[in-house]
């Protein structure tokens, strides 16, 4: 049995496997699938196929289908589905037939807002599609990380079509206390805005109107997610773009798509206060958790800081996803093994891992090296292919992100990779790698049980060694 998790968000479906672990490419080879269909005469698009041409036929586009999952039919009629759950279906199919090859059974994490009839509907659906099912877990308890029971715990994520703010409450177990959900905001109204914000800029300084031809407005909106990319650490760029033998560029600014989101931020603002005033905790310190969707927005995380008494963790991409995969063995032994059960708590103590599974004891001889890295609870299997460790080690491949400390860790800060005799770590940062405390210069090999240390920051990781090749 290998499970993969299934991370469902109408902005980008998101899926996470043990072997290989991590995130794993849902649509070609993009990390993200999101909720677009076009039907067209032979097929229905879906995905970022769909996306890319969204605008080119804005009459044709379907966006609503896994927020309003349901039977209802569809205002306009294809001759590919006749309800919104039907595009769900197939979109479903498009990202399994993308990862089935790295496991056999799904575990999904679903959005807050989704109940007893969205999960039925899912279920008939992988029934439809012989895809095997293990369960539900609801997104927030699945994306969580550590207990904060000294704070209040708030989730916050956003998708196409709505805000979601999670209370989450702390015990033994993580449960879900109760949540806002708000249909007007959303990243597809969002877009939206700062798409005609820059083309109103492009008016004004160029004269050129880019919304007059669909081409150019969908290279707009195919081009916001890297602007959005370049604001978290720039305040503005020249944004180019050709017309027939002409070129037209403007300077972008990070405050320009800022205005268009002020108001948004304060309702955002106001919504976490209210949450905080009905439970009569106006005073206690917050931790917001943050989607990696809602943290790439320019400027909220500061607009967030101003909040008083709030602390902010960025989850990481897929933290959904890469959760239900590694709590699931918390959950098994909690239902019946002939049905499928929806979770919205789990365990929530905080445990230190028992390392004796993974260290070769002095039986064995002590001689095999490391196997896997441990992070944060999650070990991560060691191969030819280089593990890239930072800040944003997608940049290179496939690799662990660290999440606390990061201005002291580099975007590539570190590879680990296994070669025929030994196991070498390379350091490519400014920061510095230290392997039990004592800096490396270039590279070096790695011993069972050594700690390594990213730049300036507290994250540390483990080498292991599992007994069995496959453990995780």
């Amino acid at each position: 049995m290998n499970l993969l998790g299934l991370e469902i968000s109408d902005a980008g479906i998101l899926a996470a496997g043990a072997h290989p672990s991590g995130l794993l490419d849902v649509d070609g080879q993009k990390r993200e699938s999101p909720g677009f269909a076009i039907p067209e005469k032979e097929n229905l698009l879906v995905g970022n196929a769909a996306a890319a041409k969204a605008h080119l036929v804005p009459l044709q586009v379907i966006n609503t289908f896994w927020d309003q999952l349901s039977t209802n039919p569809l205002e306009r009629k294809n001759s590919h589905a006749q309800n919104q759950a039907e595009i769900a279906c197939a979109h479903l199919s498009y990202v399994w037939e993308n990862i089935k090859m790295h496991g056999d059974e799904l575990i999904f994490a679903v959005p807050d807002h989704y109940g007893q009839e969205q999960m039925g509907l899912i279920l008939g659906m992988t029934q439809e599609l012989s895809i095997p099912v293990r369960g539900f877990v609801s997104l927030p308890i699945a994306a969580s990380r550590d207990p904060r029971p000294d704070a209040l715990l708030l989730y916050l994520d956003i998708h196409l079509h709505r805000l979601e703010i999670v209370r989450l409450g702390q015990g033994d177990h993580l449960t879900r206390e109760n949540s806002l959900s708000v249909q007007d905001i959303g990243l597809d109204q969002l877009y939206r805005s700062w798409v005609e914000s820059v083309a109103q800029e492009f008016v004004r300084t160029t004269r050129f109107d880019p919304l007059h031809q669909a081409a150019t407005e969908q290279e707009i909106y195919d081009r916001l997610p890297g602007a959005l990319d370049i604001f978290k650490s720039h305040s503005s760029f020249i944004f180019e773009i050709s017309q027939g033998n002409h070129s037209y560029r403007i300077t972008l600014l990070r405050d320009l798509l800022k205005q268009k989101t002020g108001e948004v931020y304060n309702e955002i603002c106001r919504f976490i206060e209210k949450m905080r005033d009905e439970h009569g905790q106006k005073d206690f310190p917050a931790v917001l958790q943050l989607t990696h969707r809602i943290a790439s927005l320019p400027a909220l995380k500061d607009r967030l800081s101003e909040i008083e008494n709030c602390e902010i963790v960025e989850l990481e991409p897929g933290a959904g996803a890469r959760g239900v995969v590694a709590i699931w063995n918390q959950l098994a032994g909690q239902h019946a093994p002939d049905r499928t059960s929806f979770f919205t708590s789990r365990p929530w103590q905080q445990t230190e891992p028992d390392l004796s599974r993974y260290i070769p004891s002095e039986a064995s001889g002590g001689k095999a090296g490391p196997t896997h890295v441990l992070y944060r609870d999650v070990a991560y299997g060691l191969s030819e292919t280089p593990l890239f460790i930072g800040s944003d080690p997608s940049l290179s491949g496939t690799g662990i992100r660290v999440q606390d400390g990061t201005s002291g860790v580099s975007q590539k800060h570190c590879a680990i990779q296994k070669h025929p005799d030994r196991i070498v770590l390379t350091d490519y940062s400014s920061q510095g790698t230290f392997v039990d405390d004592q800096r490396i210069n270039g590279s070096t090999t790695l011993e069972p049980g050594q700690t390594v240390r990213l730049g300036t920051s507290e994250e540390t990781i483990r080498l292991i060694t599992c007994i069995q090749p496959d453990e995780t």
